[in-house]
């Protein structure tokens, strides 16, 4: 899809002009002449990104930026901002995601451009208050960690110098060498200030990709620094995956608050990303376990169990469902109550869990009714397995909750085991795991009919 910017400028000829250049780039483009239609479009035309230049009446681009970032249908939108000399400074303390020149060549308009759009579409929110950055990892910030890595060392500890006494991070000196090992040893940095030329020309860029594609420290923040004549490497390192192009010196003394204020945004940012990529880990966990017993829930475990059917017909190996149940559960709910049912539960799944040392799946499917499902095993080994989980539980009595009265109560399990095989490779797996499962439940239900506390085979039908 698409991609909608809004382009806010006083002067017609600068709108028109930013107008063509990003058509030409097949971006969906609106335009607004003054602070108020800018608002208006971005309230009801939804842009993804707004591109704030000048020439407003009776307003600066400070003021519009701040005027975006109170109101609540505006303030996610990252805002890209036309400004140079002192007015940087200001943009950014008035929450511009971005700011470049007002001359700036389409090369790198366009870069910074896929950047913003880029992170915007992986969630993470653009940092609209600079006031409010430092607060947004004040907590963690003393143990967060920036690595140097720069065309000598004398370059690393001033940039160490002129950082430190403004940021209350742990700034580090590596050699690319030294940054790639430590990122294996799972030590990376949360930033990466890095030269785009080191030893060689553009291997700062190299070193950029290669940590960007280890699993370590894919997800640190990167800003690249460049020499005043390799500019054209600034929009290289945004393409990379840069979240931020720096002056080779950080701008000397004069310019090391803009060089701060862009650090602090990007460490900002790392740690928006942390919080999204945790908690969608933490969703993820919650939509495929079961709350009570920490298995695997039934959403989770029938798909898993059609990518091992799907698996045993490429390979040509056979498969075990076990459906396993409780004997007699209802009468500890109704003798003990439902703690003490619950109790039971976990317990239970604990022990089945150690038993199966990891392999396969072990799932709650519902109330009693557990699964287990190992890959590559063929009839002999699944019996022994489903012998070794039902005398797991049998081995010794569970101890009730004190809010149950306390005690212990002895429980056993019925097992009923399916081998799941097919000698034609163009079975479809779903069916495959289905019949397996419809087995494996026959069998159970008879070895409730025969005793309980038993295995049963499918077909073969022998009891323990």
């Amino acid at each position: 899809m698409t991609a909608r910017i809004l382009v806010a400028d006083g002067m017609a000829t600068m709108r028109i002009t930013l107008k063509v250049r990003l058509a030409s780039a097949c971006y969906d483009v609106l335009t607004a002449a003054t602070a108020c239609q800018l608002l208006q479009q971005a309230r009801d035309g939804r842009p993804d990104l707004i591109v704030l230049g000048s020439g407003f009446a009776g307003r600066t681009q400070a003021e519009i930026c701040r005027d975006l970032a109170r109101d609540r249908d505006c303030t996610a939108i990252p805002v890209l901002m036309l400004a140079g000399g002192e007015t940087r400074l200001q943009a950014l303390q008035a929450g511009a995601t971005a700011v470049l020149d007002p001359a700036v060549d389409e090369q790198m308009l366009l870069a910074r451009i896929r950047g913003l759009l880029r992170d915007a579409g992986s969630g993470i929110e653009p940092q609209r208050s600079m006031a409010e950055a430092p607060a947004a990892f004040a907590g963690p910030a003393p143990t967060r960690q920036v690595a140097l890595v720069a065309d000598d060392a004398a370059r690393a500890l001033r940039w160490r110098h002129l950082l430190q006494r403004r940021l209350a991070c742990r700034f580090s000196v590596f050699t690319p060498e030294e940054a790639l090992g430590a990122a294996a040893g799972g030590r990376a940095a949360d930033l990466y200030l890095i030269a785009a030329d080191i030893e060689g020309r553009g291997d700062g860029l190299r070193l950029l990709s290669e940590l960007r594609s280890r699993t370590g420290s894919r997800d640190a923040a990167f800003v690249i620094a460049t020499a005043p004549d390799r500019a054209e490497l600034s929009a290289i390192a945004l393409d990379l995956g840069a979240g931020e192009v720096l002056p080779l010196d950080l701008g000397g003394d004069a310019g090391i608050e803009i060089a701060t204020l862009a650090l602090q945004m990007q460490l900002a940012r790392k740690q928006q990303g942390d919080r999204r990529r945790a908690e969608a880990r933490r969703n993820m966990l919650w939509a495929m376990t079961d709350p009570l017993t920490g298995l695997y829930n039934r959403r989770y475990a029938l798909p898993r169990l059609t990518e091992i059917a799907r698996d045993s017909l490429r390979d040509d190996a056979p498969f075990a469902v076990m459906a396993l149940d409780l004997d007699r559960f209802k009468r500890i709910n109704d003798s003990h109550g439902h703690a003490a049912g619950d109790a039971v539960l976990r317990d239970v799944a604990h022990r089945l869990e150690t038993a199966m040392a990891g392999d396969g799946i072990t799932a709650r499917l519902g109330g009693e009714e557990f699964l287990a499902v190992l890959p590559a095993t063929d009839e002999a080994q699944a019996w022994r397995r489903a012998e070794d989980l039902r005398r797991a539980v049998e081995a010794r009595p569970i101890a009730l909750p004190d809010l149950s009265g306390g005690g212990q109560v002895a429980i056993t399990l019925s097992i009923g085991v399916a081998i799941g095989h097919s000698r034609n490779p163009a079975a479809a797996p779903d069916r495959l795991a289905e019949t397996s499962l419809e087995r494996a439940d026959r069998a159970l239900m008879s070895a409730k009919t025969l005793g309980r506390n038993r295995v049963m085979l499918a077909q073969a039908e022998r009891a323990a």
